[in-house]
């Protein structure tokens, strides 16, 4: 979205919070916190609103800028690219006010950056990004005088694809964000991507259907069934991915669909075999695949979680999450799953 001549990539909406200064980044709509969850989790209310992978972009020809921005319920790393490098990061404090000052880098006035290549992002654009876990505010944009824009279609990718998901989708327990699956299959890509994921709380609940339906997103992923594990049984699980995927076939303008079904996980590991977790990994999984597969759709791929995590030392020591390496690898093997012989844009692997 566009507000205060700046884009808010990744962002729904802003919302004035009473009591709270500055503007909350929402990932997802206002009434998401109304209509998310099953009896025992409604997490997804809350978690709709942490601002992973967003991102505030802009263009200016000032040699400086402050931004103020707040982090709530937790501190949020962020780093701050110019273009596709990195410039610097920054840890904001939870419930203070930080003021982040960036200047322009002291060795580009020495240097001819007119040969610098045009990455996914045109090396002019600067780019605010915020990771994992807390809420954030923005509060102002000083750039001292000089004029700024949001970037123009021509300085970002051309491709833009929406990710929807489980916590590994939000990039859960990477120490830095950007090392997530779905940021470094966008990197290979040459896609730009937005992260819709739900930590604990991806449940296929028909707003969330309805939501990923409305995006004007070019690609769009969908990695189903681990949060459903634990919560519901083969025939509710099978009833609530089926109405997703044909929501979104019906309404999607996306040009390819990524069905992904469950990652390598603890489940297979457990010794008690009538854990859920157990019980159902396998059944998920193949209920996923059936499913994308009765869609007959031709924009529609069925993608092996397995396939992705290639074995469990992609994982961390929860036997959940993937590590950093993990993520990285991944993001690898998604992107050349997602690049196939006839994709959608530029599959130019880095």
């Amino acid at each position: 979205m566009i507000a205060y001549n700046l884009e808010f990539h990744n962002v729904d909406h802003l919302e004035r919070v009473p009591g709270m200064s500055g503007l909350r980044l929402e990932r997802f709509p206002e009434h998401f916190k109304r209509e998310l969850g099953i009896s025992d989790n409604h997490n997804g209310q809350f978690r709709a609103k942490r601002a992973h992978g967003c991102e505030i972009r802009f263009v200016t020809e000032a040699k400086y800028f402050d931004i103020g921005l707040t982090a709530v319920e937790a501190d949020v790393d962020i780093v701050v690219y110019y273009g596709d490098m990195m410039h610097s990061g920054y840890t904001l404090k939870a419930g203070v006010c930080s003021v982040i000052h960036v200047e322009y880098p002291e060795i580009y006035k020495q240097a001819d950056v007119k040969r610098l290549p045009k990455g996914r992002f045109a090396p002019y654009v600067w780019r605010v990004q915020f990771g994992m876990n807390g809420y954030i505010y923005f509060h102002y944009l000083d750039t001292f005088g000089y004029e700024h824009r949001p970037p123009l279609a021509e300085e970002k990718p051309e491709v833009l694809w929406a990710a929807y998901g489980s916590s590994i989708t939000c990039g859960s327990v990477t120490m830095l964000y950007s090392n997530s699956y779905i940021e470094q299959a966008a990197l290979h890509l040459g896609y730009d991507v937005m992260n819709k994921g739900l930590s604990g709380s991806c449940m296929c609940e028909p707003a969330a259907a309805d939501y990923l339906a409305s995006l004007k997103a070019d690609v769009l992923s969908l990695e189903l069934g681990v949060n459903m594990l634990i919560p519901f049984e083969k025939d509710e699980f099978e009833s609530r991915v089926r109405y997703l995927l044909q929501k979104v076939l019906q309404e999607s303008p996306a040009k390819e669909i990524f069905v992904i079904d469950i990652f390598r996980n603890r489940g297979p590991l457990l010794t008690d075999r009538s854990d859920p977790q157990y019980r159902n990994y396998f059944v998920f999984k193949e209920i996923v695949k059936r499913l994308a597969g009765e869609m007959k759709d031709d924009r529609v791929t069925a993608i092996d979680g397995h396939d992705i995590a290639a074995d469990e030392t992609c994982l961390s020591t929860d036997l959940l999450h993937p590590s950093d390496n993990g993520h990285i690898l991944m993001g690898r093997n998604l992107a050349e799953r997602m690049k196939g012989e006839n994709g959608y844009g530029p599959k130019e692997i880095i």
